[in-house]
């Protein structure tokens, strides 16, 4: 989650609102490309090549495709514990074209309609059978198969050229799911706050815990649909509204209000702990002044970050 610098703007009837900027999560797209080689010359050598092709047909390695190739390679030598096979697509065969084409994983992954969390290319050259394939994945790319979060493969070969991306798909969670991810968003600031905790520069006390308002949650799921609409990150309203007047215009009489937004992440853990890294997001969860908080997201696969969420902070009068 990226830092930002916060800002006090005082409120009508000289009550402070604090309002955090953005916080925006960059999802991680890594492009890894293989340097070519031929068949049986590998950086780490032809004896541990051979050891790693000879624990794969001691395991019962089965050629089909170089999509099993990959998963074979992924379930024997790579991750064993992980248990899923990655799921070939049309689709990712398409962004495996593109790669082959030229164009650059990012502008490949264009073709999706919703951006992956993760995604990894691998270019193979020279390889003459799925058992030679195998042998270089689990050689040069074991470390990004590991991921237990990947879920399908695309492949596109050209010649004794082979492209390959495996993605982790984006999983945003279902609108009937707001209740229990509020929940579960209360009980992690809780959790710091009961505490105490470093924010930036700043240590900060324990505080009493919040207590989950449906009201300010309501107000919140109406400024993030607003928000994935709009496909940005705005603390101001389409109508010029502030989070304090949205929040007093929902008939919640608010001594003090606080708001922190973000976008880009699935998880109610990943995006408190994208806050608490932002000294002054963090600064607003630690607030000992606020008793209680709101929290909804709304999901818009086609908008830049997909999912935008909102979390307000409240002291009633």
């Amino acid at each position: 989650m990226a830092p930002a610098t916060g800002f006090t703007v005082p409120g009508s009837g000289g009550n402070d609102v604090n309002e955090m900027p953005p916080a925006v999560v960059e999802r991680r797209v890594s492009h890894q490309t293989m340097v070519p080689f031929e068949h049986g010359r590998g950086r780490i050598g032809r004896a541990a090549g051979a050891a790693l092709l000879a624990l794969l047909l001691a395991s019962g390695f089965a050629a089909g495709s170089p999509t099993a190739a990959v998963n074979q390679a992924r379930r024997l030598v790579c991750a064993p514990s992980v248990r899923n096979d990655l799921r070939q697509t049309r689709v990712l065969d398409s962004v495996a074209t593109r790669l082959a084409r030229g164009d650059s994983l990012h502008v490949a992954l264009g073709l999706l309609d919703a951006r992956p969390v993760s995604a990894t290319s691998m270019h193979l050259v020279g390889l003459d059978d799925d058992h030679a394939i195998a042998s270089a994945v689990a050689r040069r790319f074991c470390r990004e198969l590991a991921d237990p979060d990947l879920r399908e493969i695309g492949v596109a070969q050209t010649g004794r050229d082979l492209w390959i991306v495996v993605v982790a798909p984006f999983a945003a969670p279902a609108p009937s799911d707001q209740p229990v991810i509020a929940r579960e968003v209360l009980a992690r600031v809780n959790e710091a706050r009961a505490t105490g905790h470093r924010c930036g520069s700043r240590s900060y006390l324990p505080a009493a815990p919040l207590q989950l308002s449906g009201r300010l949650s309501r107000v919140a799921l109406e400024h993030s649909t607003e928000m994935a609409r709009a496909g940005s990150l705005e603390h101001q309203g389409r109508d010029g509204s502030s989070p304090t007047d949205r929040v007093r215009r929902a008939g919640y009489g608010a001594q003090l209000v606080g708001e922190n937004i973000a976008g880009g992440v699935p998880t109610a853990a990943e995006v408190v702990n994208g806050w608490l890294a932002s000294s002054d997001h963090c600064a607003n969860i630690m607030d000992r002044r606020f008793t209680e908080m709101g929290l909804a997201y709304a999901v818009a696969p086609s908008s830049p970050l997909e999912i935008y969420w909102t979390q307000l902070f409240a002291l009633a009068r």
